[in-house]
């Protein structure tokens, strides 16, 4: 029988690094999936909180083949034959339905935030089926004992020890179990853990590809006769959003030219695809299944999305002569993308954040989460497992990935309070990248083996400000338009205050007009 510490489920790019962290530490690691790679995957997009905690566990954990991939540059020498995109930022264009997208001077229909100066040095869109198959070879290299196309059949927890079943290979006897599976939440559902994805404030689906052909966006402006000089970075070399009322549009450029993009749609959207009518606010449908299975119909994925292309003009001629060219089965809808269980970790196994739970891919938080959950629970395995104080660090675990979870569930429908009202979305996303940004600054004067939670979600005070500035938008949607003006005045000013001791690069400035290209970590 296979005897190992630490059993992990699911082999996605979380899986396979902490497999490697903890066979690196001395423990025996098995890694088991019932799928194989390369196989087709999204949460692509990487933060410089993604490249910090990847930069450390490289370090600690004497990983010097992974090590590039935490900078563009690097990435580019060391692994060409990865496909990644650079991503010097984030940037934001506000549309109106059935008018193409207009500028102004002021860039009120604008917001591009710096996440690095310089090229060598940017974050980095993740060709998800290159890094995830490279990240499980190198367990396999390292040592982990890995198992693809493989199912776990039965579990049993036998004294001090758990045995779990495994379809073609038999017993495997564990110490510890982690379940990677993600969205199949394999273990809280095996466990019968309560599903509180009813609780969370954010509500959206996603219908999403990978393209061929897609016009750049700064191509587009420039033929629209908008001018891009004052843009801090190219547009195009960052996590780039189409917003606009009743949902958002992510677009990824990867350096085949390739690009990932999809539909996040809100709640608010309520008339199914298959009626063919248009909703009355919008003009969009969709199916009401609420599962977050990515099995329903195709037809509905290319319904929904030549709807939402016929509605925005200027998206639309950036995809007019786009060919889907991944996944194979071609566009995917989902149902509500929303999930969290109610527990993260128990007695003898823990879910990695990307299992504990997902809001929306709205700022580029999946990436930088999963990294801290692994450098969190690698910490507790290594120097905890079989010891007194090993219940107390997975309780705190636990109380950190879900209190993380809230955080980014907060921050995220706050945002989608202001999809319609520009200024108000530009306001609420402040409050991510004072977080981002102070977390940064934070982790690089940290001790050694402490970090932050990740967003700050353990600071009591960050916590009230972002429930104060949700309430206080929340109130702002809610009112008459003559008054909305008056209120954002006020909203910004509070904000300003509010951000003092956190805001270490400058937001909320309004002579910058939206533009922030000092916002990057300094080097």
């Amino acid at each position: 029988m296979l005897s190992v510490d630490v059993a992990i489920v699911g082999a996605g790019f979380g899986g396979s690094l902490l497999a490697l962290v903890l066979q690196r530490a001395g423990l025996r690691v098995a890694l088991i999936d019932r799928g194989k790679h390369p196989r087709f995957a999204i949460g692509e997009s990487s933060t410089p909180i993604a490249n910090l905690v990847l930069r450390d566990l490289c370090r600690e954990y004497d990983l010097p083949n992974i090590a590039p991939l935490a900078k563009y540059g690097s990435w580019q020498v060391r692994h060409p034959q990865l496909t990644a995109g650079i991503k010097r930022g984030f940037s934001y264009f506000s549309h109106q339905a059935d008018r193409p997208f207009v500028a102004d001077v002021e860039h009120s229909t604008e917001l591009l935030v710096a996440a690095s100066s310089r090229d060598e040095s940017a974050d980095t869109h993740w060709l998800r089926q290159d890094v995830d198959a490279f990240l499980f070879r190198e367990a396999a290299t390292a040592g982990v004992f890995v198992f693809e196309e493989t199912q776990v059949m039965d579990l049993a927890v036998q004294g001090e020890s758990i045995e779990l079943q495994l379809s073609q290979i038999g017993p495997c006897r564990a110490r510890f179990v982690v379940d990677a599976s993600g969205e199949a939440g394999w273990l809280p559902k095996r466990l019968g853990i309560e599903d509180r994805s009813h609780e969370m404030r954010t509500n959206s689906r996603t219908v999403f590809a990978h393209f061929a052909g897609v016009k750049r966006w700064r191509e587009h402006l420039q033929e629209a006769g908008v001018p891009t000089d004052e843009h801090p970075f190219d547009c195009d070399h960052a996590a780039l959003h189409h917003v606009f009322d009743g949902g958002w549009m992510w677009q990824l450029r990867f350096n085949d030219e390739s690009v990932s993009a999809g539909f996040v749609l809100t709640d608010s959207i309520t008339r199914s695809v298959s009626d063919g009518e248009h909703s009355r606010t919008h003009g969009f449908g969709y199916s009401a299944n609420r599962s977050p299975s990515l099995t329903l119909r195709v037809s509905e994925g290319e319904a929904l999305w030549d709807r939402c292309l016929a509605r925005f003009p200027s998206i639309a001629d950036q995809f007019s002569h786009a060919k889907i060219i991944r996944p194979e089965s071609g566009l995917r809808i989902t149902g509500r993308l929303q999930r969290k269980w109610a527990q993260a970790a128990g007695p003898w196994w823990a879910l990695l954040p990307n299992t504990a739970g997902f809001v929306d891919p709205l700022h580029s938080t999946g990436i930088a989460h999963t990294l801290c959950g692994i450098e969190r629970l690698a910490q507790v395995l290594i120097h905890s497992l079989g010891r007194d104080e090993f219940s107390d660090q997975l309780r705190h675990y636990d109380t950190c990935v879900l209190a993380e979870l809230d955080l980014i569930d907060q921050l995220v429908s706050g945002c989608f309070l202001g999809l319609g009202e520009f200024r108000l979305f530009g306001l609420m996303s402040m409050l991510y990248f004072a977080a981002a940004t102070s977390y940064e600054r934070l982790r690089l004067g940290a001790l050694r083996n402490f970090a932050p939670a990740f967003l700050l979600a353990d600071d009591p005070t960050w916590r009230d400000i972002i429930a104060a500035m949700h309430s206080r938008a929340r109130t702002i949607v809610s009112s008459p338009e003559p008054a909305r003006r008056q209120q954002l005045d006020e909203l910004e000013s509070e904000l300003v205050k509010s951000l003092a001791p956190y805001n270490r690069v400058g937001l909320c400035d309004r002579s910058l007009r939206n533009m922030y290209r000092h916002s990057a970590l300094p080097e």
